[in-house]
């Protein structure tokens, strides 16, 4: 069904920040209709075990983004969180020189993960660094 996620097993996402201090940011001000709107996905998150109920010195706040068909799309402002991560040194492949490498290729396969990001766990220690705040409560992810 389109509400049940896999799990990636063979790794888990980590987010290092060496000693810096945990930064919490307050929830945004939100009209009741968007309140509801978040209410509904945290639900959807909280039954699809994607998250869980934190109590975290880390908080960042959501955003909601309106689409192009006029829907909400559900995010979280992890900006200040990025700003003490520690960013790799070995960069992502160019799209271009991966695709070069299919060339003659007799075979490959193409995945279409729903919901991706949320099929890589986090790791136990980095989980209350992925805390987000709403009028309702602090939650993070599990994965």
């Amino acid at each position: 069904s389109g509400d049940c996620l896999g799990q990636c097993t063979v790794l888990e996402h980590a987010i290092p920040t060496g000693g810096a201090a945990p930064i919490k940011q307050l929830p945004r001000r939100r009209a009741w209709r968007e309140r509801e709107l978040i209410k509904d996905e945290v639900d959807k998150m909280l039954k699809q075990g994607v998250i869980e109920p934190a109590q975290s010195p880390w908080s960042s706040p959501i955003v909601l983004v309106k689409k192009k068909d006029g829907k909400w799309r559900f995010c979280i402002d992890y900006r200040r969180l990025n700003e003490v991560t520690t960013k790799d040194v070995y960069p992502l492949p160019r799209i271009d020189d991966a695709l070069s490498k299919l060339e003659g290729a007799a075979l490959f396969s193409v995945v279409d993960l729903q919901s991706g990001y949320w099929q890589v766990p986090v790791a136990e220690a980095d989980k209350p660094k992925t805390a987000f705040v709403t009028p309702d409560g602090l939650y993070q992810f599990r994965v």
